[in-house]
């Protein structure tokens, strides 16, 4: 019998959602305010982590750290040499800037135990940045920034859903992140994950960064989710939120189900044939551009 998988937690398992921002800069690279500006705004904005990831330059945290109470997560954005700008989330050291292609970014980062995202693959004014070709020579990919806030005051065009559902239609296991990537303030509190933590548990940054890259998280623009698993032993899936309207989508990026009202208990079988669907994933619906994207769920034998 077919059954949902689900990286989340279990649904019953207590739980607390952790807000955090994984790309941005400062004035150590090309932002315009100072890294402690940085972390006092997002402190005050409810954040419990947030990483500097500035240009291929890895900035030390721990004179950071005793200024706040959220979890600094060391990063760098990696140039490579097509001049894309690639993300080492966990990063020990700077990577060689503009020598690497980037798959062998991914497998530097990788091989380091860091999490590595393919950052803003819709750059609308280079449409060379990330082309179908390039993103096919990225399999084991884990990690895609579906929601870029800074791309909506440059190029339009903020979301990458499709990019994302044409490599999960490939049968690729990649999770959708949200960022502000943030170089001005009219950029901060744009897009950010929800990183699911056991109750009870202090974070760390490695424990934050592990959740990530294992895809305990969902990504938004203002909508929050409260409950999210698999329910009749994976044949069901749940999802309850602060939403107006929930859109189910499967394969290709098809929407197959709209539902009124931000919880829905969806059902294998209102799917359709479980193996041409392969998985399924939730967009919950606010007002305006509020909106939040859970990480797919796979519809396995």
């Amino acid at each position: 019998m077919p059954t949902f998988t689900s990286t989340y937690l279990h649904l019953d398992a207590p739980c607390r959602w952790l807000r955090g921002n994984h790309h941005g800069h400062s004035t150590v690279s090309d932002g315009s305010l100072a890294p402690l500006d940085l972390v006092r705004a997002y402190e005050a904005a409810g954040y419990q982590y947030l990483a500097l990831s500035e240009h291929d330059c890895l900035l030390d945290t721990a004179p950071l750290q005793p200024a706040t109470a959220m979890c600094l997560l060391p990063a760098v954005e990696v140039t490579s040499c097509f001049n894309q700008t690639l993300m080492h989330l966990g990063a020990d050291r700077a990577l060689p800037a503009r020598q690497l292609t980037p798959r062998q970014i991914m497998e530097e980062v990788q091989a380091s135990g860091g999490l590595f995202v393919f950052d803003h693959p819709n750059w609308k004014s280079r449409p060379d940045y990330a082309t179908d070709e390039l993103l096919d020579t990225m399999e084991g990919l884990r990690g895609m920034e579906i929601y870029c806030g800074v791309i909506e005051r440059i190029a339009g065009q903020a979301r990458a859903t499709d990019r994302w559902d044409r490599l999960l239609s490939k049968g690729w296991r990649v999770f959708g992140h949200g960022t502000d990537d943030q170089h001005e303030p009219v950029d901060h509190f744009v897009a950010w994950n929800c990183a699911q933590w056991p109750a009870g548990e202090a974070p760390t940054a490695s424990g934050i960064i592990a959740a990530l890259g294992a895809g305990r998280f969902y990504a938004s623009t203002g909508v929050a989710l409260s409950r999210v698993g698999l329910a009749e032993e994976g044949r069901a899936v749940v999802v309850e939120s602060d939403a107006d309207e929930i859109h189910w989508v499967k394969r290709d990026g098809v929407i197959f189900k709209k539902v009124k009202g931000g919880s829905d208990y969806l059902l294998l079988e209102e799917v359709g044939d479980p193996g041409q669907a392969l998985y399924v994933r939730a967009e919950c619906l606010g007002r305006g551009n509020a909106m939040a994207f859970t990480q797919p769920f796979w519809i396995e034998a």
